[in-house]
Protein backbone atom coordinates (compact mmCIF):
# COMPACT_ATOMS: atom_id res chain seq x y z
CA UNK A 1 0.00 0.00 0.00
CA UNK A 2 1.49 3.37 -1.04
CA UNK A 3 1.81 6.42 1.16
CA UNK A 4 -1.11 8.19 -0.57
CA UNK A 5 -3.47 5.28 0.18
CA UNK A 6 -2.40 4.87 3.78
CA UNK A 7 -2.20 8.59 4.34
CA UNK A 8 -5.75 9.29 3.18
CA UNK A 9 -7.11 6.68 5.57
CA UNK A 10 -4.90 7.75 8.46
CA UNK A 11 -5.74 11.42 8.08
CA UNK A 12 -9.41 10.54 8.43
CA UNK A 13 -8.78 8.33 11.43
CA UNK A 14 -9.76 5.33 9.31
CA UNK A 15 -6.68 3.30 10.24
CA UNK A 16 -6.55 1.97 13.79
CA UNK A 17 -3.60 2.87 15.99
CA UNK A 18 -2.40 -0.74 15.88
CA UNK A 19 -2.27 -0.79 12.07
CA UNK A 20 -0.67 2.67 12.01
CA UNK A 21 2.01 1.57 14.43
CA UNK A 22 2.87 -1.57 12.48
CA UNK A 23 2.88 0.31 9.17
CA UNK A 24 5.11 3.11 10.42
CA UNK A 25 7.43 0.68 12.23
CA UNK A 26 7.86 -1.20 8.98
CA UNK A 27 8.91 2.01 7.21
CA UNK A 28 11.43 2.82 9.90
CA UNK A 29 12.94 -0.63 10.42
CA UNK A 30 12.86 -2.47 7.11
CA UNK A 31 15.34 -1.07 4.59
CA UNK A 32 14.92 -3.56 1.79
CA UNK A 33 11.15 -3.77 1.82
CA UNK A 34 8.02 -2.39 3.36
CA UNK A 35 6.05 -5.09 5.14
CA UNK A 36 2.37 -4.50 5.73
CA UNK A 37 1.03 -6.76 8.44
CA UNK A 38 -2.70 -7.28 8.95
CA UNK A 39 -4.87 -9.26 11.28
CA UNK A 40 -5.69 -12.75 10.03
CA UNK A 41 -9.12 -13.72 8.77
CA UNK A 42 -9.57 -15.84 11.85
CA UNK A 43 -13.00 -17.32 11.74
CA UNK A 44 -15.88 -17.41 9.29
CA UNK A 45 -18.45 -15.53 11.33
CA UNK A 46 -21.08 -16.67 8.85
CA UNK A 47 -23.09 -19.78 8.14
CA UNK A 48 -21.60 -20.29 4.70
CA UNK A 49 -18.20 -21.87 4.06
CA UNK A 50 -15.29 -20.41 5.99
CA UNK A 51 -13.31 -17.65 4.39
CA UNK A 52 -10.01 -18.82 2.92
CA UNK A 53 -6.97 -18.32 5.06
CA UNK A 54 -5.40 -14.91 4.76
CA UNK A 55 -2.55 -14.61 2.32
CA UNK A 56 0.88 -13.90 3.77
CA UNK A 57 1.78 -10.27 4.43
CA UNK A 58 2.36 -8.22 1.30
CA UNK A 59 5.97 -7.34 0.62
CA UNK A 60 6.73 -4.28 -1.51
CA UNK A 61 10.18 -4.21 -3.16
CA UNK A 62 12.55 -1.43 -2.12
CA UNK A 63 12.22 0.13 -5.55
CA UNK A 64 8.53 0.71 -4.81
CA UNK A 65 9.11 2.17 -1.35
CA UNK A 66 7.13 5.37 -0.76
CA UNK A 67 9.01 8.59 -1.50
CA UNK A 68 6.18 10.97 -0.65
CA UNK A 69 5.15 11.94 2.89
CA UNK A 70 3.63 9.02 4.78
CA UNK A 71 0.64 11.03 5.97
CA UNK A 72 -1.46 12.99 3.54
CA UNK A 73 -4.65 14.86 4.38
CA UNK A 74 -7.67 14.85 2.13
CA UNK A 75 -8.06 18.00 0.08
CA UNK A 76 -11.03 20.03 1.26
CA UNK A 77 -11.86 20.77 -2.37
CA UNK A 78 -11.70 17.16 -3.64
CA UNK A 79 -14.38 16.88 -6.37
CA UNK A 80 -17.33 14.51 -6.23
CA UNK A 81 -17.52 11.79 -8.86
CA UNK A 82 -19.87 12.43 -11.74
CA UNK A 83 -22.97 10.27 -11.09
CA UNK A 84 -23.49 9.46 -14.78
CA UNK A 85 -19.92 8.33 -15.33
CA UNK A 86 -19.79 6.39 -12.07
CA UNK A 87 -23.16 4.72 -12.69
CA UNK A 88 -22.12 3.62 -16.16
CA UNK A 89 -18.88 2.18 -14.81
CA UNK A 90 -20.56 0.29 -11.96
CA UNK A 91 -23.23 -1.11 -14.27
CA UNK A 92 -20.63 -2.38 -16.70
CA UNK A 93 -18.46 -3.94 -14.00
CA UNK A 94 -21.44 -5.60 -12.30
CA UNK A 95 -22.56 -7.16 -15.58
CA UNK A 96 -19.13 -8.31 -16.70
CA UNK A 97 -18.13 -9.65 -13.31
CA UNK A 98 -21.24 -11.85 -12.98
CA UNK A 99 -22.74 -10.56 -9.76
CA UNK A 100 -25.53 -13.07 -10.21
CA UNK A 101 -28.91 -13.09 -8.52
CA UNK A 102 -30.35 -9.77 -7.40
CA UNK A 103 -28.07 -6.79 -6.70
CA UNK A 104 -29.26 -3.70 -4.86
CA UNK A 105 -27.08 -0.95 -3.52
CA UNK A 106 -25.98 2.63 -3.47
CA UNK A 107 -22.88 4.83 -3.42
CA UNK A 108 -23.13 8.14 -1.55
CA UNK A 109 -20.82 11.09 -0.98
CA UNK A 110 -20.21 11.09 2.78
CA UNK A 111 -19.84 14.83 3.22
CA UNK A 112 -22.78 16.08 1.17
CA UNK A 113 -25.03 13.04 1.27
CA UNK A 114 -25.44 13.21 -2.52
CA UNK A 115 -26.38 9.90 -4.14
CA UNK A 116 -23.87 9.01 -6.86
CA UNK A 117 -25.31 5.63 -7.84
CA UNK A 118 -28.38 3.74 -6.70
CA UNK A 119 -30.23 0.56 -7.53
CA UNK A 120 -33.05 -0.37 -5.16
CA UNK A 121 -31.46 1.52 -2.27
CA UNK A 122 -34.76 1.56 -0.36
CA UNK A 123 -35.46 -2.12 -0.97
CA UNK A 124 -35.04 -4.30 2.11
CA UNK A 125 -33.12 -7.49 1.36
CA UNK A 126 -31.08 -10.07 3.31
CA UNK A 127 -28.06 -8.22 4.77
CA UNK A 128 -26.06 -11.11 6.27
CA UNK A 129 -23.34 -9.81 8.61
CA UNK A 130 -23.55 -6.19 7.45
CA UNK A 131 -26.28 -6.20 10.13
CA UNK A 132 -23.44 -5.84 12.62
CA UNK A 133 -22.98 -2.23 11.51
CA UNK A 134 -26.38 -1.41 12.98
CA UNK A 135 -25.65 -3.44 16.11
CA UNK A 136 -22.36 -1.62 16.65
CA UNK A 137 -23.98 1.79 16.27
CA UNK A 138 -26.81 0.88 18.64
CA UNK A 139 -24.42 -0.35 21.34
CA UNK A 140 -22.17 2.70 21.13
CA UNK A 141 -25.10 5.12 21.20
CA UNK A 142 -26.90 3.41 24.06
CA UNK A 143 -24.02 2.31 26.28
CA UNK A 144 -20.98 4.34 25.25
CA UNK A 145 -17.51 3.20 24.23
CA UNK A 146 -16.30 3.02 27.85
CA UNK A 147 -18.95 0.54 29.00
CA UNK A 148 -17.66 -2.79 30.39
CA UNK A 149 -19.50 -6.03 31.05
CA UNK A 150 -19.27 -7.46 34.56
CA UNK A 151 -18.88 -11.11 35.58
CA UNK A 152 -19.06 -11.62 39.34
CA UNK A 153 -19.39 -13.94 42.27
CA UNK A 154 -21.81 -13.50 45.18
CA UNK A 155 -22.23 -15.45 48.39
CA UNK A 156 -25.16 -16.40 50.59
CA UNK A 157 -24.08 -18.67 53.43
CA UNK A 158 -22.30 -21.66 51.90
CA UNK A 159 -23.74 -21.05 48.45
CA UNK A 160 -21.43 -19.38 45.94
CA UNK A 161 -23.05 -17.83 42.86
CA UNK A 162 -21.34 -17.21 39.52
CA UNK A 163 -23.29 -14.39 37.87
CA UNK A 164 -23.02 -13.75 34.14
CA UNK A 165 -23.16 -10.16 32.95
CA UNK A 166 -23.14 -10.57 29.19
CA UNK A 167 -19.43 -10.86 28.36
CA UNK A 168 -19.05 -13.46 25.58
CA UNK A 169 -15.31 -12.77 25.27
CA UNK A 170 -14.59 -14.34 28.65
CA UNK A 171 -11.75 -16.86 28.49
CA UNK A 172 -10.87 -19.73 30.79
CA UNK A 173 -7.25 -18.60 31.22
CA UNK A 174 -4.99 -15.88 29.78
CA UNK A 175 -4.02 -18.35 27.06
CA UNK A 176 -5.47 -17.35 23.70
CA UNK A 177 -7.38 -20.49 22.69
CA UNK A 178 -8.70 -19.74 19.24
CA UNK A 179 -7.36 -16.48 17.86
CA UNK A 180 -5.04 -13.61 18.81
CA UNK A 181 -6.87 -12.03 21.72
CA UNK A 182 -7.13 -8.31 21.14
CA UNK A 183 -8.36 -6.70 23.21
CA UNK A 184 -7.19 -9.04 25.98
CA UNK A 185 -10.36 -10.54 27.49
CA UNK A 186 -11.14 -11.13 31.14
CA UNK A 187 -10.51 -14.65 32.40
CA UNK A 188 -12.48 -16.98 34.62
CA UNK A 189 -9.17 -18.04 36.19
CA UNK A 190 -8.67 -14.50 37.52
CA UNK A 191 -12.19 -14.46 38.96
CA UNK A 192 -11.60 -17.82 40.64
CA UNK A 193 -8.37 -16.63 42.27
CA UNK A 194 -10.01 -13.43 43.53
CA UNK A 195 -13.00 -15.37 44.81
CA UNK A 196 -10.93 -17.93 46.74
CA UNK A 197 -8.81 -15.17 48.25
CA UNK A 198 -11.94 -13.38 49.54
CA UNK A 199 -13.65 -16.42 51.10
CA UNK A 200 -13.11 -17.75 54.62
CA UNK A 201 -10.63 -20.60 54.80
CA UNK A 202 -11.64 -24.16 55.63
CA UNK A 203 -15.33 -23.94 54.69
CA UNK A 204 -17.05 -25.94 51.98
CA UNK A 205 -19.20 -24.24 49.37
CA UNK A 206 -21.68 -25.25 46.73
CA UNK A 207 -21.57 -23.60 43.29
CA UNK A 208 -24.61 -22.08 41.64
CA UNK A 209 -24.74 -20.08 38.41
CA UNK A 210 -27.02 -17.28 37.27
CA UNK A 211 -27.67 -16.69 33.56
CA UNK A 212 -31.16 -15.29 34.05
CA UNK A 213 -30.37 -11.86 32.62
CA UNK A 214 -31.37 -13.06 29.14
CA UNK A 215 -34.28 -15.24 28.10
CA UNK A 216 -36.09 -16.64 25.10
CA UNK A 217 -35.27 -19.36 22.56
CA UNK A 218 -31.77 -20.66 21.83
CA UNK A 219 -32.12 -20.14 18.08
CA UNK A 220 -33.53 -17.14 16.24
CA UNK A 221 -36.11 -17.46 13.49
CA UNK A 222 -34.20 -18.18 10.30
CA UNK A 223 -31.25 -19.85 12.05
CA UNK A 224 -30.13 -23.29 10.98
CA UNK A 225 -29.72 -26.03 13.58
CA UNK A 226 -26.20 -26.68 12.28
CA UNK A 227 -24.97 -23.21 13.27
CA UNK A 228 -23.88 -24.78 16.58
CA UNK A 229 -22.25 -27.88 15.09
CA UNK A 230 -20.49 -25.86 12.39
CA UNK A 231 -19.12 -23.45 14.99
CA UNK A 232 -20.87 -20.27 13.83
CA UNK A 233 -22.39 -19.29 17.19
CA UNK A 234 -23.34 -20.41 20.69
CA UNK A 235 -26.92 -20.04 21.96
CA UNK A 236 -26.89 -16.53 23.47
CA UNK A 237 -26.19 -16.53 27.20
CA UNK A 238 -24.97 -13.82 29.57
CA UNK A 239 -22.64 -16.45 31.04
CA UNK A 240 -20.39 -17.88 28.34
CA UNK A 241 -16.81 -19.16 28.27
CA UNK A 242 -14.45 -19.47 25.28
CA UNK A 243 -17.43 -18.53 23.09
CA UNK A 244 -18.94 -21.90 23.95
CA UNK A 245 -16.45 -23.91 21.91
CA UNK A 246 -16.19 -27.55 22.88
CA UNK A 247 -12.50 -27.36 21.96
CA UNK A 248 -11.26 -23.85 22.80
CA UNK A 249 -8.05 -24.43 20.84
CA UNK A 250 -9.97 -24.92 17.59
CA UNK A 251 -11.56 -21.77 16.08
CA UNK A 252 -13.97 -23.91 14.03
CA UNK A 253 -14.95 -26.16 16.93
CA UNK A 254 -18.62 -27.03 17.44
CA UNK A 255 -20.33 -25.05 20.22
CA UNK A 256 -22.08 -26.17 23.36
CA UNK A 257 -25.84 -25.95 23.59
CA UNK A 258 -25.53 -25.13 27.32
CA UNK A 259 -22.94 -22.34 27.62
CA UNK A 260 -23.80 -21.31 31.20
CA UNK A 261 -23.40 -24.85 32.53
CA UNK A 262 -20.13 -25.21 30.62
CA UNK A 263 -18.80 -22.01 32.21
CA UNK A 264 -19.96 -22.97 35.70
CA UNK A 265 -18.34 -26.40 35.49
CA UNK A 266 -15.06 -24.84 34.40
CA UNK A 267 -15.34 -22.32 37.25
CA UNK A 268 -15.78 -25.10 39.80
CA UNK A 269 -12.63 -26.81 38.51
CA UNK A 270 -10.68 -23.56 38.78
CA UNK A 271 -11.93 -23.00 42.34
CA UNK A 272 -10.75 -26.47 43.35
CA UNK A 273 -7.40 -25.87 41.68
CA UNK A 274 -7.00 -22.75 43.79
CA UNK A 275 -7.73 -24.65 47.00
CA UNK A 276 -11.44 -24.08 47.63
CA UNK A 277 -13.35 -27.05 48.99
CA UNK A 278 -16.62 -27.73 47.20
CA UNK A 279 -19.50 -30.07 47.84
CA UNK A 280 -22.62 -31.08 45.97
CA UNK A 281 -23.40 -30.48 42.32
CA UNK A 282 -23.68 -27.41 40.14
CA UNK A 283 -27.11 -25.96 39.49
CA UNK A 284 -28.73 -22.80 38.10
CA UNK A 285 -30.07 -20.34 40.68
CA UNK A 286 -30.44 -16.63 41.20
CA UNK A 287 -28.62 -15.21 44.21
CA UNK A 288 -30.98 -13.92 46.92
CA UNK A 289 -31.20 -10.22 47.56
CA UNK A 290 -29.18 -10.67 50.75
CA UNK A 291 -26.23 -12.24 48.92
CA UNK A 292 -22.98 -10.29 49.29
CA UNK A 293 -20.46 -9.46 46.60
CA UNK A 294 -17.28 -11.55 46.64
CA UNK A 295 -15.29 -10.72 43.49
CA UNK A 296 -15.71 -9.34 39.99
CA UNK A 297 -13.95 -9.02 36.65
CA UNK A 298 -14.63 -6.66 33.76
CA UNK A 299 -14.61 -7.04 30.00
CA UNK A 300 -12.53 -4.74 27.79
CA UNK A 301 -14.24 -1.45 26.94
CA UNK A 302 -17.18 -1.71 24.58
CA UNK A 303 -15.44 0.45 21.98
CA UNK A 304 -12.74 -2.19 21.59
CA UNK A 305 -15.31 -4.99 21.59
CA UNK A 306 -17.11 -3.27 18.71
CA UNK A 307 -13.85 -3.16 16.78
CA UNK A 308 -13.29 -6.87 17.35
CA UNK A 309 -16.87 -7.73 16.42
CA UNK A 310 -16.63 -5.93 13.09
CA UNK A 311 -13.09 -7.02 12.19
CA UNK A 312 -13.63 -10.76 12.63
CA UNK A 313 -17.45 -10.73 12.30
CA UNK A 314 -18.03 -12.16 15.78
CA UNK A 315 -21.60 -13.46 15.98
CA UNK A 316 -21.62 -14.19 19.73
CA UNK A 317 -20.41 -10.69 20.48
CA UNK A 318 -23.02 -9.14 18.20
CA UNK A 319 -25.87 -10.94 19.94
CA UNK A 320 -24.47 -9.96 23.36
CA UNK A 321 -24.27 -6.31 22.38
CA UNK A 322 -27.82 -6.39 21.06
CA UNK A 323 -29.16 -7.76 24.33
CA UNK A 324 -27.23 -5.17 26.31
CA UNK A 325 -28.91 -2.45 24.27
CA UNK A 326 -32.30 -4.09 24.80
CA UNK A 327 -31.86 -4.19 28.58
CA UNK A 328 -30.65 -0.58 28.56
CA UNK A 329 -33.86 0.36 26.72
CA UNK A 330 -35.91 -1.70 29.21
CA UNK A 331 -36.78 -4.32 26.64
CA UNK A 332 -36.50 -8.09 27.19
CA UNK A 333 -33.07 -9.66 26.80
CA UNK A 334 -34.30 -11.79 23.91
CA UNK A 335 -33.85 -11.97 20.15
CA UNK A 336 -36.97 -9.86 19.72
CA UNK A 337 -35.89 -7.31 22.33
CA UNK A 338 -32.44 -6.93 20.80
CA UNK A 339 -33.87 -6.61 17.28
CA UNK A 340 -36.31 -3.92 18.40
CA UNK A 341 -33.62 -1.96 20.26
CA UNK A 342 -31.17 -2.04 17.35
CA UNK A 343 -33.89 -1.06 14.88
CA UNK A 344 -34.86 1.95 17.02
CA UNK A 345 -31.28 3.17 17.08
CA UNK A 346 -30.91 2.72 13.32
CA UNK A 347 -34.01 4.82 12.74
CA UNK A 348 -32.64 7.48 15.10
CA UNK A 349 -29.58 7.68 12.80
CA UNK A 350 -31.73 8.21 9.72
CA UNK A 351 -32.83 4.77 8.54
CA UNK A 352 -36.35 4.99 7.15
CA UNK A 353 -39.13 3.39 9.15
CA UNK A 354 -39.62 -0.11 7.77
CA UNK A 355 -36.15 -0.23 6.17
CA UNK A 356 -34.93 -2.58 8.91
CA UNK A 357 -36.63 -5.83 9.91
CA UNK A 358 -34.55 -8.17 12.07
CA UNK A 359 -34.85 -11.61 13.64
CA UNK A 360 -31.39 -11.36 15.21
CA UNK A 361 -28.63 -8.74 15.42
CA UNK A 362 -25.71 -10.77 14.06
CA UNK A 363 -27.11 -11.24 10.56
CA UNK A 364 -27.20 -15.04 10.65
CA UNK A 365 -30.92 -15.21 9.99
CA UNK A 366 -32.07 -15.55 6.41
CA UNK A 367 -35.21 -13.66 7.47
CA UNK A 368 -33.37 -10.44 8.31
CA UNK A 369 -34.03 -7.53 5.95
CA UNK A 370 -32.17 -4.22 5.66
CA UNK A 371 -32.25 -1.62 2.90
CA UNK A 372 -28.87 -0.40 1.57
CA UNK A 373 -29.89 3.17 2.45
CA UNK A 374 -30.14 2.17 6.13
CA UNK A 375 -26.56 0.90 6.11
CA UNK A 376 -25.45 4.15 4.47
CA UNK A 377 -27.14 6.17 7.23
CA UNK A 378 -25.04 4.36 9.85
CA UNK A 379 -21.82 4.63 7.85
CA UNK A 380 -22.26 8.37 7.28
CA UNK A 381 -22.96 8.93 10.96
CA UNK A 382 -19.87 6.91 11.93
CA UNK A 383 -17.68 8.93 9.55
CA UNK A 384 -19.06 12.25 10.69
CA UNK A 385 -17.26 14.42 13.27
CA UNK A 386 -20.72 15.11 14.69
CA UNK A 387 -20.92 11.56 16.06
CA UNK A 388 -17.50 10.87 17.65
CA UNK A 389 -18.97 8.12 19.84
CA UNK A 390 -19.37 6.02 16.68
CA UNK A 391 -15.68 6.21 15.71
CA UNK A 392 -14.94 2.60 16.84
CA UNK A 393 -17.10 1.46 13.92
CA UNK A 394 -14.66 3.00 11.45
CA UNK A 395 -11.66 1.68 13.36
CA UNK A 396 -13.11 -1.83 13.41
CA UNK A 397 -14.06 -2.17 9.75
CA UNK A 398 -11.81 -4.68 7.96
CA UNK A 399 -9.23 -3.08 5.66
CA UNK A 400 -9.13 -4.47 2.13
CA UNK A 401 -6.22 -6.83 1.66
CA UNK A 402 -5.02 -6.32 5.22
CA UNK A 403 -7.28 -7.17 8.14
CA UNK A 404 -10.11 -9.37 9.35
CA UNK A 405 -12.57 -10.77 6.85
CA UNK A 406 -11.03 -8.71 4.03
CA UNK A 407 -7.45 -9.86 4.67
CA UNK A 408 -7.52 -12.39 1.85
CA UNK A 409 -9.40 -10.21 -0.65
CA UNK A 410 -8.39 -7.36 -2.96
CA UNK A 411 -5.22 -9.17 -3.96
CA UNK A 412 -5.77 -9.92 -7.66
CA UNK A 413 -5.06 -7.67 -10.63
CA UNK A 414 -8.66 -6.41 -10.89
CA UNK A 415 -9.00 -5.32 -7.27
CA UNK A 416 -5.58 -4.82 -5.67
CA UNK A 417 -5.46 -1.11 -6.53
CA UNK A 418 -8.17 -0.67 -3.87
CA UNK A 419 -6.27 -2.58 -1.17
CA UNK A 420 -5.75 -0.38 1.85
CA UNK A 421 -8.18 2.33 0.77
CA UNK A 422 -11.38 0.34 1.33
CA UNK A 423 -12.82 -0.35 4.78
CA UNK A 424 -15.91 -2.52 4.72
CA UNK A 425 -18.07 -4.98 6.61
CA UNK A 426 -18.56 -8.23 4.79
CA UNK A 427 -21.68 -10.40 4.79
CA UNK A 428 -21.98 -14.02 3.70
CA UNK A 429 -24.85 -16.47 3.92
CA UNK A 430 -25.96 -19.18 1.55
CA UNK A 431 -27.06 -17.29 -1.55
CA UNK A 432 -26.23 -13.90 -0.01
CA UNK A 433 -23.12 -11.73 -0.42
CA UNK A 434 -22.88 -8.20 0.96
CA UNK A 435 -20.32 -5.47 1.37
CA UNK A 436 -20.83 -2.07 3.02
CA UNK A 437 -18.22 0.47 3.97
CA UNK A 438 -16.11 3.46 3.04
CA UNK A 439 -13.64 4.20 0.27
CA UNK A 440 -11.46 7.18 -0.61
CA UNK A 441 -11.57 7.59 -4.38
CA UNK A 442 -8.70 8.60 -6.64
CA UNK A 443 -9.63 12.29 -6.31
CA UNK A 444 -9.51 12.13 -2.52
CA UNK A 445 -13.28 12.07 -1.91
CA UNK A 446 -14.70 9.94 0.90
CA UNK A 447 -17.59 7.78 -0.32
CA UNK A 448 -19.89 5.31 1.43
CA UNK A 449 -21.25 2.25 -0.33
CA UNK A 450 -23.62 -0.62 0.40
CA UNK A 451 -23.95 -3.56 -2.01
CA UNK A 452 -26.29 -6.45 -1.21
CA UNK A 453 -26.63 -9.43 -3.54
CA UNK A 454 -29.13 -12.21 -2.93
CA UNK A 455 -30.23 -15.39 -4.73
CA UNK A 456 -26.66 -15.80 -6.00
CA UNK A 457 -25.89 -19.32 -7.19
CA UNK A 458 -22.10 -18.87 -7.40
CA UNK A 459 -21.03 -17.04 -4.22
CA UNK A 460 -17.36 -16.98 -5.13
CA UNK A 461 -18.19 -15.12 -8.35
CA UNK A 462 -20.55 -12.75 -6.57
CA UNK A 463 -18.04 -11.90 -3.86
CA UNK A 464 -15.38 -11.20 -6.47
CA UNK A 465 -17.83 -9.07 -8.45
CA UNK A 466 -18.65 -6.93 -5.41
CA UNK A 467 -14.94 -6.38 -4.83
CA UNK A 468 -14.49 -5.35 -8.46
CA UNK A 469 -17.36 -2.87 -8.20
CA UNK A 470 -15.86 -1.27 -5.09
CA UNK A 471 -12.39 -1.24 -6.67
CA UNK A 472 -13.88 0.57 -9.66
CA UNK A 473 -15.36 3.20 -7.34
CA UNK A 474 -11.95 3.68 -5.71
CA UNK A 475 -10.06 4.08 -8.99
CA UNK A 476 -12.55 5.33 -11.56
CA UNK A 477 -11.28 8.90 -11.96
CA UNK A 478 -14.89 10.01 -12.47
CA UNK A 479 -14.49 13.47 -10.94
CA UNK A 480 -17.13 15.88 -12.16
CA UNK A 481 -15.85 18.88 -14.13
CA UNK A 482 -15.28 21.92 -11.94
Amino acid sequence: MGSHSFGRLQALGLVSRDVQRRYLSGLAIVTAAVVIVGYAAIRPGHSAAAHPAAAPPSVIPASASPRLPVLEALAATAPQPDPTALGSLIGGIATRARVGGQLVGTVVDVDSGATLWSRGAAQSVPPASTTKLLTAAAALRALGAAHRFLTSTRRAGNLLYLVGGGDPTLLRTPRTPAFPAYPQPATLAALARATVAALPKGRRFEVRFDSSGWSGPKLAAGWSDDYLTEGDITPPSPLELDEGRLNPADPSSPRTSAPAMQAAAAFARLLRRDGLKLRGGIAPARPPAAAVSVARIHSPPLGLLVQRMLTVSDNDLAEALGRAVALHDRLPGTFAGAAAAVTRQAEALGAAHGAVSLQDVSGLSHRDRIAPAALIAVLRAAASPRDPQLRPIIEGLPVAGMTGTLAGRYRDKRTRAAAGVVRAKTGTLTGVNALAGLVVDSSGRLLAFALLASHAKAPEHTEQALDEVVASVATCGCAAAQ
